[in-house]
């Protein structure tokens, strides 16, 4: 049996985004909810098969509250791509993620990112359109990023769209794979 390749990746935002429990989640394939903040950086490791290939992601959980943020340029060297995660729930985490952006793409410029937001069963369809007009705003205030493969919505309580999200990465950086189509940000 050949080795398993490695692809590192790394989840950032704000604290209390969901990070811990989407990657809790996405081991167990059943919510599991984290108690407690992550110091500093977390990591996780879980296999993935994408088109017949195995490889593990090495997931890095960046601690979101700004006390750890001094540490987190040394754990983003040499990932392949990027999460960023915020809060449906919480409208001042979508607000942090141009700082996210530029920390990964201040690291790899062409890393692929895609950005989530978590806890999707606890807003409303209407909270969903909103998200979806604010971010047409911020990429039109900020159209630097340009290595943004999508805009999610996910729900690790309900496991809605968490294997998909990382899949969709997985195909984003693991060369010779085919692209695939993620549910996007519609209002539903």
């Amino acid at each position: 049996m050949l080795p398993r390749k490695i692809c590192k990746i790394t989840i950032a935002g704000d604290g209390g985004s969901g990070k811990s429990t989407m990657i809790a989640t996405k081991n167990t394939e059943n919510f599991k909810m984290t108690a407690g903040i992550t110091i500093g950086v977390d990591f996780a490791c879980f296999p993935m098969k994408i088109d017949n290939k195995s490889f593990t992601f090495l997931v890095f959980d960046l601690g979101g509250q700004k006390r750890f943020q001094f540490m987190h340029d040394s754990y983003i060297i040499g990932s392949k791509g990027a999460i960023i995660l915020y809060d449906l729930s919480r409208p001042s985490t979508f607000k942090s993620i141009p700082k996210w952006i530029s920390l990964m793409e201040s690291e790899d410029p062409s890393m692929p990112i895609i950005i989530a937001g978590s806890k999707k069963d606890l807003v409303q369809p209407e909270d969903l359109s909103h998200y979806l007009n604010e971010w047409e705003d911020m990429k039109r205030k900020i159209p630097r990023f340009k290595k943004i493969i999508d805009h999610v919505f996910i729900s690790s309580k309900d496991y809605q769209s968490v294997e998909q999200l990382f899949t969709y990465l997985g195909r984003a950086v693991i060369p010779d794979s085919r692209q695939i189509s993620l549910p996007t940000i519609s209002a539903i």
